[in-house]
């Protein structure tokens, strides 16, 4: 075979073989960017559903106005917007998810679809009972709780938009988790409302179970504002959610709730209620409002961000495929330059070589053919050597970086064990393997009690030395072969392979003990007694993936707090 056929082959091999990785980079980028868009879209469905979710909450109010006055035309005209409001708010939603076809999006619209229906089945409830004469309390109930039950559905589409959303962006979980606990509290805040109905349309005194639903619901949204606030404490929250945090606690929480505590103390005293249902509906909805600001900033912030990410993988991706290009013209001419500059002179001195030895004198020699070319490959060898071995050295130092790196994102920086990504990547492979050999394990989830207070007495140096002291109190206690790690904030979690849940309670009541016996000496110099409550889930049937193991752990661990604090409880099976 000639060489100049040689040299084509050769060429047009190196070609492709130079695409192949250009595509796959460009593909890589093109991946990114597309993740990055469909995140920051689940985003802007995801407030799409919290819009519902308000939106159905916001009808009740209207309707409750018509419990106490049916006749009045101004509330019907509220009623029927408010019902209109909502229906839009929902086809909003149920557009925006119909054409996709991830499994996210599917979820959400299935769950928006059960609560249109259910939302319609409310309604006539609800009609029912404003045209009844002298509805009783479970006549007006009755259609409230139908309404209730309309919007977990609706939250079940937020959970899995905003679950997709954090999936491609995780440092935006925080803003994505706390407007989705916005949402819950406007709705929790909506109930609280909404409960109060019956007693003010009769004007009577709350009954005990109304009491108690009243108080439960006070609990749920004053734990909803301690989650809330947990959020935007971390450093990294913007200004934005944290003053519409502010606006919230001094609208709602001290204007909206003291007309709520003022209705509670006229009923406990058996007096008459100093406003009517509608003076109160008037006068409490419009508090309402901080919340959904609150909730519409936090999304808002996390959109701006999310949107700032597509933009810069849409910018990587255009610059991979401009250097992709530039490479290959840079490839074509570097191959043209090679064919002019060193395979034509190489075939001339070929031919001249053949002429030669053919006896052919006459021809005419090349000068110092050999050093000019010869000369130039050997020292080209030698330099290409010498880069060869440059490349080395820092590809390895870049391999050296890049595993310092890995390292540093899986451990928690301020108590040095594994951070929540690194747990549950490895709980997860760790559950896998014990369910295939059908092998034990037990998942442990506790947290400080009384963490806020630590940092508020004593400042969040105080309570980050109390972080560092647990753990140390883990590694301690716990076998070599145990998971653990820092789950967020003061929560930590412990996954003991081969461990039943006898075993897994005894190790979870040594972690405890241990705490409790082991004061923590703060930078003050003062020691300070740490307690934490603890929840314990075994791995079976019905706790057979992390997921579930955790579920069951935090219910459990949230009996112990219920249960005073400071103690182990075991998940029920």
């Amino acid at each position: 075979m000639r060489l100049s056929k040689i040299f084509t082959i050769v060429t047009f091999v190196l070609f492709i073989l130079a695409c192949l990785p250009l595509a796959w980079i460009i593909n890589g980028e093109w991946a990114a960017y597309h993740s990055a868009n469909e995140g920051l879209g689940s985003i802007q469905i995801a407030h799409l559903a919290m819009v519902a979710v308000e939106k159905i909450s916001f009808e009740r109010g209207p309707a409750n106005v018509l419990i106490g006055s049916p006749a009045d035309p101004t509330a019907r005209e509220r009623l029927r917007s408010a019902r209109q409001t909502s229906d839009r708010a929902l086809q909003d939603l149920v557009t925006a998810l119909s054409p996709s076809n991830s499994a996210y999006h599917r979820q959400a619209l299935a769950a928006v679809r059960t609560a249109r229906r259910q939302l319609s089945e409310a309604r006539l409830g609800m009609d029912r009972a404003i045209a009844a004469p002298a509805p009783t309390s479970n006549e007006i109930m009755a259609p409230i709780r139908r309404m209730f039950d309309v919007v977990p559905a609706v939250l079940e589409a937020v959970t899995a938009l905003s679950s997709q959303a954090s999936n491609v962006y995780p440092q935006l979980s925080n803003p994505l988790s706390g407007a989705r606990l916005a949402t819950e509290l406007r709705e929790y805040a909506g109930r609280l409302g909404s409960t109060l109905t019956p007693a003010l349309a009769e004007k009577r005194p709350l009954t005990e179970s109304e009491a108690r639903d009243i108080h439960i619901l006070l609990g749920r949204i004053e734990q909803l504002r301690g989650t809330i606030r947990l959020r935007l404490n971390i450093p990294s929250s913007q200004p934005g959610p944290r003053q519409a945090m502010g606006d919230m606690e001094s609208l709602y929480f001290q204007q909206g709730l003291a007309q709520v505590d003022d209705i509670l103390l006229d009923s406990r005293l058996g007096r008459p209620y100093r406003v009517s249902l509608a003076e109160f509906t008037a006068g409490y909805v419009p508090t309402l409002h901080s919340i959904v600001e609150l909730r519409d900033t936090m999304l808002s912030t996390a959109a701006d961000e999310a949107a700032a990410q597509r933009l810069a993988a849409f910018r990587h991706l255009l610059g991979a495929i401009a250097l992709g290009v530039i490479a290959l013209i840079a490839q074509l001419a570097l191959f043209a330059y090679i064919r002019w500059r060193i395979a034509k002179p190489l075939l001339a001195a070929s031919k001249l070589l053949s002429d030669i030895a053919h006896g052919s004198l006459d021809a005419e020699l090349p000068a110092s053919l050999r050093k000019d070319e010869i000369g130039d490959v050997l020292r080209a060898i030698t330099i290409l050597r010498r880069n060869n071995q440059e490349k080395r050295v820092l590809e390895q130092e870049r391999q050296r970086l890049i595993d310092e790196l890995t390292e540093m994102s899986r451990i928690d920086f301020l108590t040095g064990i594994a951070n929540r990504r690194a747990f549950t990547q490895t709980a997860d492979a760790e559950i896998a393997r014990a369910r295939r050999t059908g092998e034990s394990a037990t998942l442990i989830l506790f947290d400080i009690d009384h963490f806020k207070q630590v940092n508020d007495l004593h400042g969040h140096d105080s309570g980050d030395a109390v972080l560092v002291h647990v753990a140390a109190i883990i590694e301690r206690i716990c076998r070599e072969d145990d998971l653990a790690g820092r789950y967020g904030g003061e929560e930590f979690v412990v996954l003991a392979s081969h461990s039943n849940a006898s075993s897994g309670e005894t190790l979870a009541e040594r972690l405890r003990a241990g705490i409790a016996e082991s004061p923590c000496s703060l930078p003050s110099g003062q020691q300070l007694a740490v307690t934490a409550s603890f929840g314990v889930a075994t791995l079976g049937e019905a706790s057979a993936t992390l997921e579930s193991l955790l579920q069951a752990a935090d219910r459990a661990l949230y009996a112990a707090k219920r249960q005073g604090r400071n103690r182990v409880v075991m998940a029920e099976h």
